[in-house]
């Protein structure tokens, strides 16, 4: 079920998100996006997506490290399914971050593809753990 089900994409760039929207739908992945934390949580908390793919720093008290705890606490099965993008895995924060969640990360800009790979992988995980 959960296999056709959107993957949602948190990124506060818009011009970004319409970007990967368009670009994993033709991928083939059906994707949901939203430009805040705030409705990211919203949507998370009123629809079922199949994985979350979020900026790491966004403005406003809702980033995605709190997006992740979020999940953790409310939807724990998709924390597996929770990929992280951000302009710069190897600072201080996106570190602390990558530690305590232990998430997937890649940095911007990426390739579609491995973004494509990544959704792949990580919804595969997802799915083969609660069989």
């Amino acid at each position: 079920m959960s296999s056709q089900s959107p993957i949602l994409i948190v990124e506060d760039e818009e011009v970004l998100l319409a970007f990967l929207k368009t670009a994993l739908e033709r991928g083939g992945v059906s994707a949901v996006g939203t430009s805040s934390g705030e409705e990211a949580l919203q949507l998370l908390a009123n629809k079922e997506f199949s994985g979350i793919v979020s900026d790491l720093k966004m403005p406003g008290p809702i980033g995605g490290a709190e997006i992740y705890a979020w999940v953790a606490s409310h939807k724990p099965e998709l924390t597996p399914r929770f990929l992280f993008i951000t302009g710069n895995v190897l600072d201080e924060y996106a570190t602390q971050v990558r530690k305590q969640t232990g998430a997937l990360f890649i940095q911007k800009p990426f390739r579609i593809s491995l973004l494509l790979e990544l959704i792949h992988k990580m919804t595969a995980v997802g799915e083969s753990t609660h069989e």
